[in-house]
């Protein structure tokens, strides 16, 4: 093992519950932020062109974020969601971040 500290490694999560089962099963997105920016790799032709798909899977992961924050005890869902909208209605009409991509390889396991 290397000399690292168990802190000094970048925190990454578990594969959730009935994946590793799942007859079929894709990876969609991954986020980090590092050093203070956010970096993403997702699977940008899951959907095709089907891109309102988008758009329920960031729905459903906002649901997932607020029902994580009412377990927490921080605010309660509705209250998360509404936050989470803010977020979103703040950064999606007028924002546009300096984004940069590439098309990389899918990687098996």
């Amino acid at each position: 093992m290397s000399d690292l500290h168990e802190a000094e490694r970048p925190l990454e999560l578990e594969i959730p519950d009935g994946v590793p089962e799942a007859r079929e099963a894709v990876e969609m997105i991954r986020a980090w932020v590092a050093d203070g920016s956010l970096m993403v790799t997702l699977n940008g032709e899951a959907f095709g062109d089907q891109l309102r798909d988008w758009g329920r899977l960031l729905a459903q992961i906002g649901h997932h974020v607020a029902r994580a924050s009412a377990l927490n005890g921080q605010m309660s869902e509705s209250e998360s969601l509404a936050e989470i909208r803010k977020g979103i209605d703040a950064m999606l009409p007028i924002h546009e971040p300096s984004l940069s991509g590439k098309v990389r390889r899918r990687i098996t396991h």
